[in-house]
């Protein structure tokens, strides 16, 4: 399924088409802009559907809830048991870093003095205590374990139960959106919001019009990235959304083009990211609410603050109603919209703030004129490891050239420096060492010292920080949890490694967003861990098989509006064949059917959003357990 970055771009392209064909439904969204984008990653606010702490009938936590309760419990800190967050700890560091890096440049003692006076290394040490804590967390296999099964086999889809049959009143958010009638919903949605006069719900309703054809259009390229529809392998769905989210915001951003050799124009390089993009402020309707606050109050179970309207949330579950009436416990309530856009808005400021892991920029390739030597030491790089020490490098004490006193006061503030980075970066007793030692030997002082030979020791500092935050960045982006950036594509294979971990890799060149050949869905992941990052072309075809449509040597434009690589063959508004509907051809591009369907509203079929069982087939459900072949069965 195309993600949510794709989404808010085509839903952008669609209203620029809109607006050259002077269609009147521009104004109506150029006046509720916030929340036509809302509308537009659609089916996504079924994520985190149901969400009640109390077990039962669509009740629980929905599996991709409780994911990112653990990714935020690391992020943002615990309030139950006080463990920090990732993301203040560092922010501290960092800034002491900078602040300490400007001062050595500005060879400004009497700022580095100040900084010691006003408390700034109190701070710095709490900071060094906080990532210890954080870190003794992140390298707790066990609880990472639990992780990894709660993104495997935890997540897996109800319908892939071989014992008993999954009713769908059983079913998640997430899935229901994708399966039950999602053509009439949209058709329902859009009409009430006509009637109500409420620009705000037409708007919205015009966005999820959008996710409608993105998901339509895009899903059976996804699909032939992934090797399989999500409901087979949804982990490396997630995965491989991330990666054509990247390519697309960049791709478009940098309005590059690509060469029969794959090398595109301008370079990787060159593409703007999606790391401080902050698609969440597109899709803000919180008012200013904190979003590590909010994050933390996720994860501590605490009542999360209602930020959209009651009239819209009344809207949206009496469409939900109409759309599917006669359900004893609905599935959606005004309580579950209210927390589905609260969570779907933490995970784009995540994803994309800028603000947890960051874009990293790399220290200047050429260390200052200060180093009379230019090579890096050997201990640049904390994912290698140290052959002295069969454990990761650790950054060294600095040990500047200077006279009595002064040089203490530095070194005791670059000695604060170098252990926060080794105590973050894995070294956990060293960064003890470096802080206590550090902080004991600042005293007053005299005015002279080696400030080139500091400004060089700190040079080498940032570059070992750079390349650890550079490892837990691909990290994130090896769990599916962030996208990449465009630059790690022009490199065939990304390789990250902490500690004692073994190496983790990827494949992450461009060609990991270009359409394959498929015959067809392969069958089940098992949800072992760490397995989502290889295409299953070692695993069996799901019978029976079913035409796929073929996507070889496509890129993502060609699902976003590239009509010359995906002409339209078939109209995705057509009335209702029979079951299952599959089609041979192509509904072309997500822009231009995005603007077909918002100038020709009607009703659109149910066309199932996770192209499963194969490209434009109506929604389905299983006549028995599952099995293979899949006892699939019209919709009821």
């Amino acid at each position: 399924m195309p993600g949510l970055a794709t989404r808010l771009l085509v839903a952008q392209r669609a209203l620029d088409a809109l607006k050259t064909a002077g269609a009147q439904e521009v104004a109506v969204i150029e006046a509720n802009l916030k929340w036509y984008r809302l509308g537009a990653l659609g089916p996504a606010l079924g994520d985190f559907v149901p969400f009640e702490k109390t077990p039962g009938q669509n009740g629980g936590r929905s599996p991709y809830y409780s994911v990112w309760v653990e990714v935020l419990r690391l992020a943002v800190g615990d309030p139950t048991d006080g463990t920090p967050g990732v993301v203040p700890t560092l922010r501290t560091f960092k800034q002491f870093q900078e602040q300490v890096s400007k001062l050595v440049k500005d060879h400004d003692f009497g700022g580095l003095k100040d900084l010691r006076d006003s408390g700034g290394l109190d701070k710095v040490q709490q900071a060094s205590a906080d990532l210890g804590r954080v870190m003794k967390r992140f390298s707790d296999k066990d609880k990472l374990a639990d992780v990894g099964r709660k993104m495997g086999r935890n997540s897996k889809p109800p319908l892939l139960n071989p014992s008993t049959l999954i009713p769908p009143k059983q079913w998640n958010g997430r899935d229901w959106l994708h399966w039950k009638q999602p053509g009439n919903f949209a058709s329902t949605l859009r009409a009430r919001a006509l009637a109500s006069g409420d620009g705000r719900f037409m708007a919205y309703a015009l966005g999820w019009t959008v996710a409608y054809a993105t998901l339509v259009c895009g899903t059976g390229f996804m699909n032939s990235l992934v090797g399989s529809s999500y409901r087979n392998h949804w982990w490396r769905t997630r995965f491989i959304g991330n990666f054509v989210d990247a390519w697309v915001w960049g791709s478009y951003g940098a309005k590059a083009s690509m060469a029969p050799t794959d090398v595109p124009t301008p370079a990787y390089a060159e593409w703007p990211g999606l790391c401080d993009a902050r698609l969440h402020d597109l899709v803000d309707f919180t008012g200013g609410l904190d979003a590590e606050a909010v994050g933390r109050s996720i994860v501590a179970e605490e009542a999360l603050p209602h930020v959209l309207p009651q009239e819209f949330t009344a809207f949206w579950v009496d469409a939900w109603t109409a759309a599917y009436p006669g359900q004893e416990a609905p599935l959606f309530t005004r309580d579950r919209v209210q927390v589905a856009y609260l969570l779907l808005w933490v995970q784009l400021w995540f994803q994309t703030s800028g603000d947890v892991v960051g874009c990293n920029p790399p220290p200047p390739a050429e260390p200052p004129d200060a180093c009379t030597d230019k090579t890096p030491p050997t201990w640049v790089d904390p994912t290698l490891i140290d052959p002295q020490t069969n454990a990761p490098f650790k950054a060294p004490t600095p040990k500047a050239k200077h006279d009595p006193d002064v040089g203490e006061i530095i070194s005791g503030i670059l000695l604060a420096l170098a252990g926060v980075a080794s105590f973050f970066l894995g070294g956990a007793g060293f960064g003890i060492a470096a802080l206590a030692g550090g902080i004991a030997m600042i005293v007053d002082g005299e005015m002279n010292l080696n400030w080139d030979e500091l400004e060089c020791q700190l040079h080498w500092i940032a570059v070992y920080l750079f390349n650890g935050l550079d490892a837990l960045h691909k990290l994130t982006v090896f769990a599916g949890l962030q996208p990449p950036a465009p630059a790690e594509f022009a490199t065939a294979t990304q390789t990250v490694q902490f500690a004692d971990n073994l190496p983790l890799s990827y494949l992450s060149a461009g060609t990991v967003c270009k359409g394959r050949a498929m015959e067809g869905l392969h069958v089940p992941w098992s949800g072992a861990l760490s397995t989502w990052n290889t295409y299953p072309d070692t695993t069996a075809l799901e019978t029976p098989l079913t035409p796929q449509g073929s996507f070889a040597g496509l890129w993502p434009s060609a699902i976003v509006d590239d009509a010359g690589a995906n002409a339209a063959t078939d109209d995705i508004g057509r009335p209702t064949l029979p079951w299952p509907g599959g089609i041979q051809g192509s509904f072309g591009p997500a822009v231009q059917a995005s603007v077909k369907l918002l100038q020709g509203p009607g009703q659109l079929p149910d066309w199932n959003l996770d192209n499963d069982r194969g490209r434009a087939w109506l929604t389905w459900e299983l006549a028995s357990p599952y099995a293979d072949p899949v006892p699939a069965k019209p919709e009821s």
